[in-house]
């Protein structure tokens, strides 16, 4: 009886499953060979560079402030030190809360970044969809990202392809 279903079970399993086709893209090499992928890493760099100059220029204003006070202690009343001190703790907060707001997960650097490399990533992911179907793949895995992945038959590589769907020649 063992065999029996065992046998059933092997003859279902075996009729059912289809081969797959699938392919490999190396994304990474894909953004690297697009002129406009670099240029707007350039632009987002100089909006780092940007936000970073305002931050530093924020702390700049608050170490003035607090060597002023520094200087200036001695010669202040105990309600005057506290209300200064007070007045650097409040600013070095909103600074660090600003530079969060900035620079953080969440924060407009990042909001940025997705939002300008969003057209570049739009038109790569088109090219591998539209090549996908075209082939009839079932799956297109991504090496650049795949840190799993043990081996791969480069003739399987789609990526040249994509480049050509791009208007890009290496």
């Amino acid at each position: 009886m063992k065999k029996i279903l065992l046998t059933l079970f092997a003859v279902a399993l075996c009729s059912g499953a289809h081969a797959q086709k699938y392919a490999f893209v190396n994304t990474e090499s894909i953004f690297k060979a697009m002129p406009e992928y670099t240029s707007t890493l350039e632009k987002i760099d100089k909006l780092a560079r940007d936000y970073q100059a305002q931050v530093d220029a924020e702390y700049n204003a608050i170490a003035e402030m607090y060597e002023r006070y520094q200087y200036q202690k001695s010669n202040l009343s105990e309600t005057a030190r506290k209300q200064i001190e007070e007045q650097i703790i409040n600013r070095e907060k909103t600074a660090g809360e600003n530079q969060r707001k900035v620079f953080g997960q969440d924060g407009e650097l990042m909001k940025k970044r997705m939002e300008m490399l969003k057209p570049v990533q739009d038109k790569v992911f088109a090219a591998i969809d539209q090549l996908a179907k075209a082939g009839g793949y079932d799956m297109v895995v991504d090496i650049a990202s795949n840190t799993t992945l043990v081996y791969y038959n480069p003739a399987l590589d789609l990526s040249t392809q994509v480049l050509g769907r791009l208007g890009i020649t290496k």
